[in-house]
Order: C-alpha cells, then structure tokens, then sequence
C-alpha cells in the first residue's frame, strides 16, 4: 500500500559516517577512491570478520536515527564502498577488473571506474539482504537507496554503447526494476533513487533523464513511495580552498520540480542549507512532496533548533505540511558520527515543534 503522508516527516538522505574501524579512510578520502578503497579492505580481510563489523557500523547508524526518532531510515549505506558502484557489482555487463580513468560531473573530477563491456541486465537480488536487515532494526520505516540511470552513465567507462547514453541509462532502468520489484516483495515501502547528475544536464533529463527513471519502477508506482534525491554535489573543501568551482547550479531545481510534478514519482530531495536555496522554488514541485535539505553535509557544526524551526517554517510559505520531509543536504558521510547524531537529534524535534508538538 502508497505510503499516506498527513505531517511533516524525517529522514536521512542515505550514508552516514563510516566508522574507522572498517577502513583507516573515511570522508572526503573514500568519496575520492570512488569505494575502490573499501573494496580492497574487504577483499583483504576475513569474510565473517568484514561483515561482523559491516553490521556492527550498520546497526550503531540505525540506532543513531532510531534515538532520534527519525521517520524514514537507511542502514547509513555503511555496507556500500561507493553508493552507485555497490549496485552495479551486481548487475551484468560490467567489468570491475577493466578499470578506466575518467571525467566525471562535468569534468570536475578524475576517477578511475569499472568498465561497460557487455549489455547491463540483472542477475540476482542486490541490496534486499540489506533492506531486511534495516527493516529488522528501524524502529520506523526503512528506506533503501538506488542509483538513478543519469548518475550511472557518469560513474561508469563505456566500451559498449558507443555513446548512445539514453540506450545505456534505459537498459539500466530495465534491468534495476527487477531489484525494485524484489525489494517490493519482501515488503520494502520507501525507495529512493540518487540521481544528482540529473541536475547538472537539464536538456538531457528534458529529453529521456527523467523518462529512464520513471522506468526504473514503471508498473510498480503504486507498490511503493518513490523519491528521488538530486543534489548539487558532495562538500569538497580541498576544492572550495583552491577557489574551483564543483557544485552543480541550483538554480535548475525549479525547471526540475517543475519537470517532477508531472511525474510519476511521489517525492524529491534537494539540498537548501549550505546553498542557501531560495524556498520559493518548492511552489513548482505542485502536489508533489520535497524532502528538503537543511542540515548542512560539509560543516560539523550542530543546527540550532531555532534556525531550523525557521528554515521549516520559511519552507511552510510554499508547501503544506504533508508535502514536506527534513532532511540532510546529501549524505552525511563527511561528517563525525557525534555530529551527524546530533543533528539528526535536533531535525526530529524541529519537525515535531513544526508539527504542533512541544516547543
């Protein structure tokens, strides 16, 4: 049954804070190695060991959000060396020993990725191991996180669609709706695509960006709540110190909501903190819901309630409350998990003083 929402609700974007002793990288350091870092310490490490302690960092992030009374919630992605790849290690078609250097986000960055050398189909169930176990811990509603086909095409080398990226993101979507479908099945309510890419082409999510993820869960739209989170970008202060610019512009999230309100999806997550987002903008996503971002990902510095009772009121101008869930700009894998809880812990209460609870 369609997730009802009657009030503002919580929720973490997807990663939480990967916990040191898993792997000596964390932040910043692990985005950059794109997860090829996790996969070597997992491929040098015991197997029940690596995984006793995947479930360890996985339940302390679950715990983290269930303290804080969060609404929807993920295992902190703590399993995933890299939030897209770890799905694409279990798709067909892609080499992950043929290892090629790219540009990725608009040549903003360099990256050594797997290769494309065959058609992308499905092989077998991905992350619903994973969906369960959440589910077995939340003391609310588990979310699980995909990639959306956009965000595929920018992290992966292609040496067998010779270019033809809109044949590329559809054979993706075509073979991950097995994935939404088995997710479905063993009871999952709340999936969410991570497409930030879309943001940063509008011609091409105009054109079949938003079509290919609609077909990521065409015929399943009302088995599930669908949301798709588009950000500008991860925090990358190296950069922001060297004056480079990286960020997608957000000022393309009004077309895109715009786009979104007439789609099948039932939510999007945009980033408002540390871009400051003019909340005018959320009037366009319609009778849609926005999962609205205002913690900020890059600053270990704890929102005060009242500035995010505000932020929330501000964001109320625009939108009902039923068409608003809190969040996180992005994933908050840069963060230490002391701050990463206690904004999670202030989110919560800001949402409920919002909701006519206590002040």
């Amino acid at each position: 049954m369609k997730l009802k929402q009657n009030k503002i609700l919580t929720a973490i974007v997807g990663s939480y804070p990967k916990p040191k002793y898993v792997f000596k990288k964390s932040g910043r350091k692990l985005l950059d190695s794109v997860g090829l870092d996790f996969y070597a310490a997992e491929k040098n490490s015991d197997k029940k060991t690596f995984k006793k302690l995947l479930d360890k960092a996985s339940i302390n992030a679950i715990k983290d959000q269930n303290s804080a009374n969060i609404d929807f919630i993920t295992d902190g992605e703590e399993r995933r060396g890299h939030y897209v790849l770890h799905i694409l290690k279990g798709l067909k078609g892609i080499n992950f020993k043929k290892l090629s250097t790219i540009e990725i986000r608009g040549g903003t960055y360099k990256r050594v990725v797997p290769t494309i050398v065959d058609q992308i189909k499905y092989g077998s169930p991905i992350v619903v191991k994973e969906f369960l176990f959440t589910k077995k811990h939340a003391k609310n509603i588990a979310k699980i996180g995909l990639p959306g086909p956009s965000t595929v095409i920018d992290c992966v080398a292609d040496e067998f669609y010779n270019g033809n990226q809109e044949k590329l993101a559809f054979d993706y979507a075509n073979a991950i709706r097995n994935e939404v479908k088995a997710l479905i099945d063993v009871g999952c309510k709340v999936i969410q695509f991570d497409d930030p890419v879309l943001l940063r082409y509008p011609k091409k999510a105009k054109d079949w960006g938003l079509k290919a993820l609609q077909a990521c869960f065409k015929g399943l739209e009302n088995k599930a709540y669908f949301i798709v989170h588009i950000c500008c970008g991860y925090p990358n202060k190296p950069l922001e110190k060297k004056g480079i610019s990286y960020k997608a512009n957000s000022n393309y999230y009004k077309d895109i909501l715009n786009w979104l309100s007439k789609s099948t999806l039932d939510a999007v997550s945009i980033e408002g903190a540390q871009s400051n987002l003019d909340l005018s903008s959320l009037s366009s996503i319609g009778k849609k819901t926005v999962m609205l971002g205002v913690l900020d990902v890059g600053n270990n510095k704890v929102e005060s309630v009242s500035s995010l009772v505000n932020r929330g009121k501000d964001a109320l101008k625009y939108i009902k409350k039923e068409q608003l869930i809190l969040g996180p700009d992005c994933g908050m894998l840069e963060l230490t998990r002391f701050s990463a809880k206690k904004k999670l812990a202030n989110l919560a209460k800001v949402a409920k003083i919002l909701n006519g609870g206590e002040n």
